[in-house]
């Protein structure tokens, strides 16, 4: 099903140019042609969205795997997504249903909700590809998702447009966006994008829900120790100390062939960040460190994680936000259960 789309503008109607507002590529296209997402096309001079309802994936996982540890560790949370991306990393882990344009079923927003309904669920994950070019359809999934008094995720590159934002965190409720670099170049360079709007949408939505960052480090482009001090840096002062900070091994994938990350620089990554920061994790990679949620104030363990089984302190307490207190020295963490 075709919808017409959300935040476009008609530049000639005797032309029949739109320019397509949802994100910051601002795509100017002609009758036929679609944006950079593949999932946005003028047709006849108006701008339609073509992944309206028709996900490419679904699937039920941990909640630990999008990844987020602080927003109810342990839980089941249904997944999907749409087919496309705002980006063009040539490094791209999932290209195979972010690059091409694939077939997908249409499914009703009834369908959705009751396959939703039948899973162990706290609620609905965006994620896979990018779901922001599934706006449409995550505004109308996501209302009524929270009248079921489930959750709302997003797993997203954050590269996003003022607008839209604010409608969609009316009903999110936790993001984890990935931070490719923070350095302006290696966007331009290895996902024809921009890195300002990245940190823009990091800002905003740090003041309004639940924030995890992911950074996949790739060697010789992002894994210099002077950027991950100057990532870390970054969030340190702009997100806050206690903003969870995901460090992902590369593999090789899509059009890059350089080998995978050297877990010695995972090792140190985790090391650096830990001095500015309260929470550093390591994934994509079995090694010792950057697994287990300690207390930031005094090392208790909080949860041990071996792989996606968890395993909660069974002391812990929460306070009436659900936030978790450790059972130690009182601190409150950030972390929801």
């Amino acid at each position: 099903m075709e919808k017409i789309a959300d935040f476009f503008k008609v530049i000639s109607a005797q032309e029949k140019k739109v320019r397509c507002e949802l994100c910051p590529h601002y795509c100017l296209l002609t009758d036929g042609k679609r944006g950079i997402c593949l999932s946005r096309k003028n047709i006849d001079g108006k701008l339609y969205t073509l992944n309206y309802f028709r996900p490419v994936s679904i699937a039920v996982d941990p909640i630990e795997k999008k990844p987020l540890y602080h927003f109810y560790p342990g839980s089941y949370i249904f997944s999907t997504g749409p087919n496309g991306c705002t980006l063009k990393c040539i490094f791209c882990q999932n290209n195979e249903i972010s690059q091409e344009i694939l077939p997908t079923q249409q499914y009703s927003k009834e369908k959705m909700l009751k396959l939703l309904s039948r899973e162990n669920s706290i609620g609905i994950a965006y994620t896979y590809s990018e779901p922001y070019i599934w706006y449409e359809t995550i505004i109308e999934l996501g209302k009524d998702v929270r009248d079921m008094g489930l959750k709302n995720v997003m797993v997203t590159n954050g590269f996003f447009n003022l607008e839209p934002l604010k409608n969609l965190l009316e009903y999110i409720d936790a993001m984890n966006i990935d931070i490719k670099s923070i350095k302006d170049s290696f966007y331009k360079k290895l996902c024809k994008a921009r890195l300002e709007p990245v940190l823009k949408t990091c800002e905003i939505v740090k003041k309004h829900c639940h924030l995890e960052i992911t950074n996949l480090l790739i060697p010789h482009e992002n894994d210099s120790l002077e950027e991950i001090e100057k990532l870390v840096d970054y969030i340190a002062k702009n997100l806050g100390k206690d903003t969870p900070l995901h460090f992902s091994r590369y593999f090789p994938r899509h059009k890059m062939k350089t080998p995978p990350t050297d877990l010695k620089i995972l090792e140190s990554a985790y090391k650096i960040a830990k001095e500015k920061l309260d929470y550093v994790y390591i994934g994509n990679v079995d090694i010792q460190i950057g697994s287990n949620t300690y207390c930031p104030k005094c090392g208790e363990m909080l949860i041990e994680r071996y792989g996606y089984n968890i395993n909660v302190n069974s002391n812990i307490k929460k306070n009436a936000s659900n936030y978790v207190i450790c059972p130690k020295c009182g601190n409150t963490t950030n972390i929801i259960m």
